[in-house]
């Protein structure tokens, strides 16, 4: 698989985002707090070039080479056709078909979605090749996939030591060390990144993000606000950038960039979701209920469902209900962490 092929693979994984759930706001790397209405979905990472999971670490060792990885010994580099045993419970045996690399089976194992067999090949090929730097990010995007943040977060550290100038390895390395509520450390990761290329939008939202989680909500809302200048199109700055507005009670200036992100991607449920919140607090009752019931059936807000309820209204009767809710129905637990993403 050629390395621009790659490139292209991992553009379409990665990204930053905000969003809003079931009567309440949730950000992707936030703690849980107590909402009194409204419990908003999530801030997530998400977007044309987000990758997340969520984690669940496993040892770390050495292989050949010296690199760490989530092996624990050294990886037996076999000739194509033969099989490379890598000791440890993580993995059992490597096989090379006529003309197959490690690099080329951790790909197509990653564009398959089985990031567990991408991190074994992968690895296999940094500790043959522990100076390329396209086999090690790749390796520490799929383990972040995997739920393996901390072995993420080195294998990412590493690639950004191999090419200074990257901005991607240390987008994505900010994204994962807010996964791991490392925001200090996220915080300094988006930055290189920013003064590498002062116009990436995705470098911008994981600054965001992580002011955000360090409570500095009006850098937070001008890091989003620079990204959404920086890059219109995409939905998840305008989504991040709206859901910072709600969390700083800007309900009315939250709108037109909830409203954007929609109409960017109308079938992501979460955007309709947040949508849907801002219309309720600024007591746009029935667009609420409408755009509530659009997020349920676009699926992926548990959030909208509960919003929908709570305002008296159906995913698939477009009665509404006119009857008061009761009071005790509308306190709802607030911001869940990220699921990532």
């Amino acid at each position: 698989m050629g390395m621009n092929r790659a490139g292209q693979l991992i553009a379409s994984c990665c990204g930053a985002a905000i969003v809003v759930a079931a009567a309440g706001i949730v950000m992707v790397g936030a703690g849980r707090r107590q909402s009194s209405r409204v419990v908003p979905a999530k801030l997530g990472t998400g977007g044309s070039s987000d990758v997340t999971g969520a984690p669940s670490g496993f040892g770390a060792g050495q292989v050949a080479g010296g690199t760490t990885s989530a092996v624990s010994g050294p990886v037996t580099v076999p000739s194509p056709g033969e099989i490379g045993q890598v000791p440890g419970s993580v993995t059992g045996s490597l096989v090379l078909q006529k003309g197959e690399t490690f690099y080329g089976k951790g790909e197509a194992f990653f564009r398959d979605g089985d990031f567990s067999s991408a991190s074994r090949y992968l690895q296999a090929e940094v500790g043959a090749h522990p100076g390329r730097f396209y086999p090690t990010y790749l390796l520490g995007i799929s383990l972040w996939k995997d739920g393996a943040l901390d072995e993420a977060i080195d294998s990412l550290t590493r690639a950004a030591s191999l090419d200074p100038k990257s901005v991607k390895a240390r987008v994505n390395l900010g994204r994962v060390l807010n996964d791991a509520g490392r925001h200090e450390d996220a915080l300094k990761t988006a930055d290189e990144a920013v003064a590498i290329d002062p116009d990436d939008s995705a470098a911008l939202n994981v600054r965001g993000r992580a002011l955000l989680n360090l409570g500095r909500r009006d850098e937070a809302i001008g890091a989003f606000k620079t990204a959404v200048e920086k890059d219109p199109g995409s939905a998840w700055a305008q989504n991040n950038l709206g859901f910072a507005l709600i969390e700083a009670g800007r309900f009315s200036d939250a709108v037109p960039f909830l409203e954007e992100a929609v109409r960017l991607k109308p079938d992501v449920g979460i955007f309709q979701n947040n949508l849907g919140m801002a219309y309720e607090r600024t007591d746009h009752r029935d667009r609420a209920i409408e755009t509530y019931r659009a997020a349920v059936k676009a699926g992926g807000s548990d959030a909208a469902g509960r919003n929908l309820s709570r305002l008296g209204g159906t995913a698939d009767d477009d009665t509404v209900q006119q009857e008061a809710v009761d009071p005790g129905q509308e306190s709802t637990t607030a911001p869940a962490g990220p699921n990532q993403n």
